[in-house]
């Protein structure tokens, strides 16, 4: 019921409507708003289409793509990956650019690899190919680079080591939780002449972040060789960050360089460590070792200092209580063990 109440309600509203907009038409201000909207619609399209026969000037980055190189050649010298094209001509020839992805400019290698070794396309050429590109009747304004001209060689490359070089910082409360991971270790070198034999490895431009709080993956250019090629000629280097978490452990105290016949008594006999722990690593214990050397006691004092091993640099804010203990000197041809203090009072 209340459904059918809704349709009714709505056939209504809708014939009041259609009523209102019958009435506007047929008043004299509605047909002239209707002559109005007809005549602006007529006018735009006769703009538009008087525009698009207009001469004009576009800006293009186009893509710059070799085909056919055979397997054994390697260009050795850069090749524009694309060209910055400035094109005049009727606005009709630029449509089909509004609606689609500037497609790659494509050449052929064989028709401009020369027997001297180098492939080329003199600035004549590139226009006659960018003329093609857009259609006749365009006219080619500038074009950046103007010229292609690159080293070519078939002679066999060096593989050598690649090196990273890098300045990494974690933040506060983070840590760089292991070894560098890269894409590759190493890469291949072309040259048109000989590689010299002092070429041992290559290296990254420097790879400098700081803050860092979570395992990240960097892409890296590799530092070209002026008249070489290197493949590839960037690495991706991933750098793992994990958080620091808080542990404490208690640690027993070594003694050292105690002489023959003797013992050294701490109290107390273990201490309490502190420090921050990569996450991935805090189930698993690491070696520390706490220490007091014998030789370095001062019978005037009661306790003698408290000295720890070198400790990873995964660790953080490493410290431990008490630093330093008391002790007492045991003889042990049985005679009474003797503490800081009776052993002060004998000197």
């Amino acid at each position: 019921m209340e459904e059918k109440q809704d349709n009714a309600s709505a056939q209504q509203t809708a014939t009041k409507k259609s009523n209102s907009f019958t009435r506007l038409t047929k008043s004299a201000k509605g047909s002239d708003l209707l002559v109005f909207i007809v005549c602006l619609a007529i006018s735009s399209i006769f703009w538009l289409f008087l525009s698009l026969y207009d001469e004009v000037e576009r800006d293009y980055d186009v893509p710059f793509v070799i085909e056919n190189q055979p397997d054994s050649i390697v260009i050795v010298e850069s090749v524009p990956t694309s060209f910055n094209v400035v094109v005049q001509g009727k606005g009709v020839q630029f449509l089909r650019f509004l609606w689609h992805d500037v497609r790659p400019l494509k050449v052929n290698f064989n028709e401009y690899a020369n027997n001297s070794g180098y492939f080329t396309i003199p600035r004549q050429k590139l226009d006659g190919l960018f003329r093609d590109y857009f259609g006749q009747g365009v006219k080619i304004v500038s074009l950046r680079p103007e010229t292609v001209k690159a080293a070519y060689t078939s002679n066999v490359g060096k593989k050598v080591p690649l090196e990273l070089i890098s300045e990494l910082q974690s933040n506060m409360q983070y840590v760089i939780s292991g070894p560098l991971r890269t894409s590759v270790d190493s890469v291949m070198v072309y040259s048109a002449n000989d590689i010299p034999a002092t070429l041992t490895s290559v290296t990254t431009y420097p790879l400098v972040k700081t803050g860092l709080k979570d395992t990240t993956t960097f892409v890296v250019k590799i530092r070209p060789i002026e008249g070489m090629r290197i493949i590839p000629d960037q690495v991706t280097v991933t750098v793992p960050v994990e958080p620091l978490i808080a542990k404490k452990r208690t640690v027993p105290i070594e003694v050292q360089n105690v002489p023959e016949g003797t013992r050294l008594i701490t109290f107390p006999s273990s201490v309490e460590v502190n420090y921050l722990v990569p996450m991935s690593l805090y189930s698993k214990d690491i070696n520390i070792r706490l220490f007091v050397d014998y030789s370095a006691i001062n019978r005037e004092s009661q306790k003698v200092k408290v000295q720890s091993s070198a400790v990873s640099g995964l660790f953080r804010n490493f410290s431990f209580k008490p630093d330093s203990v008391e002790y007492i000197i045991e003889s042990m041809q049985g005679a009474e063990p003797a503490s800081a203090e009776s052993e002060q009072s004998q000197q």
